[in-house]
């Protein structure tokens, strides 16, 4: 399938509330496998799938290297946890096999994310999720869901983007 028919299945699962805030992008360098994929919240990049940088990760380069382009801090996925072709996967995933608790139980940052902000995830199930155990993406999802929904949760998880320092 390809990815523009895959996003628009994406999207079409968005909530309501979040659905115009946020967006998946996908492009591939020529013919290789290279490219990239990220989530942006109201035009900011959030979360940058990069095939160059997981593998780079995977060959040892630290997220404080030098080499290590600027515009992958900040942001609420780790450099290199994931490459397009990861990110690709988890949308097909999402789309296609998982359930909704499957997929919010998932060990993947973006199907986790995905299920965070899916329209069939309704207010009361919604207040129910235990913040502290998702991933830092979905966790900042959650909380703009939480607030975009007008819901007050007694335990928001505490997100902060991975690469800032925290506050003393």
């Amino acid at each position: 399938m390809k990815w523009s028919k895959l996003r628009v299945l994406v999207r079409e699962n968005f909530a309501p509330s979040i659905g115009k805030r946020l967006d998946i992008h996908s492009t591939a360098y020529g013919a290789c496998s290279c490219g990239h994929a990220w989530l942006t919240l109201d035009g900011n990049v959030i979360a940058n799938f990069c095939t160059r940088a997981a593998w780079l990760a995977k060959s040892g380069y630290k997220e404080t290297s030098p080499a290590i382009n600027p515009m992958y801090r900040n942001q609420f996925v780790a450099y290199g946890e994931l490459s397009r072709q990861d990110a690709y996967r988890a949308c097909w995933d999402f789309v296609h096999e998982l359930s909704i608790d499957q997929a919010l139980n998932d060990d993947d940052p973006l199907v986790q994310s995905l299920a965070i902000v899916d329209k069939r995830l309704g207010k009361r199930r919604l207040a129910s999720i235990d913040a502290a155990r998702l991933h830092p993406l979905a966790g900042k999802l959650f909380e703009l869901r939480c607030e975009l929904e007008g819901l007050r949760t007694s335990a928001l998880v505490a997100t902060q983007a991975i690469g800032t320092p925290t506050a003393a």
